[in-house]
């Protein structure tokens, strides 16, 4: 109870006076609030989208990260995502939503640019502990990640409407996508026309630039306006709060699925980057990667994000939630065809068909998990369905770094089509997929529409 009282007489005397104070939000500002959680969530998925996507795989290859320790680290991120529970016990305890995402969202950007930064040294002096820092550094960043989205995800249901929040999120999807294919094409250029011999110093310099934009994003989103949280009362143990939303009937079916499909997912999606960037050669041409990896994923965001959006407060979200899964389910069939000479090909019809389908997914998800359990729950229920989620990713991509290992150098020839240990767990990840949406989906509720 110590700790808990100090936490909470901190957080209510802010640095800044006022910074972090709750108030009630006036239906006028609304507009507002919308517009600016629209481009700092622009300035966030530009940060993530140029620290974990195509340059930092390349990054972490350049250091010397063999695939088992890409998959030790995926796997270790993931566990630690565990650690929303006790975020979610600290949002009830505390009520201090935006004061607890602020902290630990500022600690995750700042361990993950300094965990960078010391790996290069290691590297550039001959020592071989860049890949052990990278592993260490971006674990720690995942576990701060993880007690920030809690409190985050509450905040951020108490202040869109019900009715409103479907076409809200595809909107702000499709801004995000728009505004990262601005800056993720150029950047890849620029990495690409690099000699070989900066091309890791430039890398480094790109990641330091998008964590500048990464802490102005957090100083601006935190300027928010943060109702006061409903607390519940303590009247049940830990343990008990934890096992609620497993025995809640309405919302076990979801966490069924979310086990089911996370591991599906990471086992064959995961490590997909890899053999994109070292059996389809795409590490020779990051400016074509980039364009098809990232860019037209997030154009198919930009082209149906809103449209989903709306569909989700029409429809509701279980039948956009089937559909999205159903077509994402599909995106291994894609990189088994895929050749060196007809990757870009390939790559771009999954990764428009993965951002039409995930935008969507995401979409209905975000309603329904934040939608079903009642406000004061709310964290917690967040907490629980990302820590089974975690759970599985860490199991699916531990998985993939295992097989990988241990068949390292293996081919097989089956009528005349020569398959690598990647195109196992291809086949694995479709079928566990396909099975998972069309078997477990329909056992879903629609959450109650809520009036505001």
């Amino acid at each position: 109870m110590g700790a808990f009282s100090y936490l909470s007489n901190f957080s209510k005397k802010p640095p800044w006076k006022g910074y972090f104070a709750q108030r009630v939000v006036r239906p006028w500002e609304l507009p507002s609030i919308m517009r600016k959680h629209i481009y700092t969530g622009v300035m966030g998925n530009i940060y993530y989208s140029l620290v974990t996507g195509i340059f930092f795989i390349y990054y972490g290859n350049a250091v010397g990260l063999s695939r088992f320790q890409w998959g030790l680290m995926g796997g270790l991120g993931s566990l630690l995502l565990t650690a929303q529970i006790l975020s979610a016990l600290l949002t009830q305890r505390l009520g201090q939503r935006k004061f607890l995402w602020f902290a630990s969202a500022l600690a995750a950007r700042g361990v993950r640019l300094l965990g960078i930064l010391v790996s290069l040294l290691f590297w550039n002096a001959g020592y071989p502990y860049a890949p052990l820092t990278l592993i260490l550094a971006i674990s720690l960043a995942h576990l701060f990640e993880a007690i920030a989205t809690p409190p985050w995800m509450s905040w951020l249901a108490d202040i869109i409407p019900e009715r409103q929040h479907g076409g809200f999120w595809g909107r702000r999807s499709a801004w995000i996508a728009f505004a990262v294919i601005c800056v993720v094409v150029p950047t890849g250029l620029i990495l690409d026309r690099t000699p070989e011999e900066w091309k890791i110093l430039t890398a480094v310099i790109i990641f330091f630039g998008a964590s500048i934009v990464g802490f102005i994003d957090l100083l601006i989103h935190g300027t928010l306006p943060e109702p006061a949280m409903a607390i519940p009362k303590r009247t049940t143990r830990f343990l008990t709060q934890i096992l609620a939303p497993i025995f809640d009937l309405r919302f076990r079916p979801w966490l069924i699925f979310n086990l089911c499909w996370t591991f599906s997912m990471t086992l064959g999606g995961a490590l997909a980057t890899l053999y994109f960037l070292e059996e389809l050669d795409i590490k020779n041409n990051l400016l074509g990667g980039s364009i098809v990896l990232t860019s037209f994923w997030l154009l198919g965001g930009v082209l149906t994000g809103a449209w989903t959006g709306r569909l989700v407060d029409r429809v509701g979200p279980k039948r956009v939630l089937f559909w999205g899964h159903l077509f994402w389910g599909f995106l291994p069939a894609f990189w088994l065809f895929a050749s060196p000479r007809t990757a870009l090909i390939w790559l771009s019809c999954s990764s428009i068909t993965s951002g039409i389908a995930c935008t969507a997914a995401w979409t209905a998800a975000n309603k329904l998990v934040t939608r079903l359990p009642a406000p004061p729950d709310r964290a917690m229920y967040v907490a629980v369905s990302s820590c089974i989620g975690s759970l599985a990713g860490a199991i699916g991509i531990t998985t993939a770094g295992i097989v990988l290992r241990q068949l390292e150098g293996w081919t097989w020839t089956v009528g005349g089509w020569t398959l690598v240990p990647f195109h196992l767990l291809f086949i694995t990840s479709l079928t566990l997929r396909l099975l998972t949406t069309n078997l477990l989906i329909r056992r879903i509720k629609d959450p109650r529409r809520q009036e505001k």
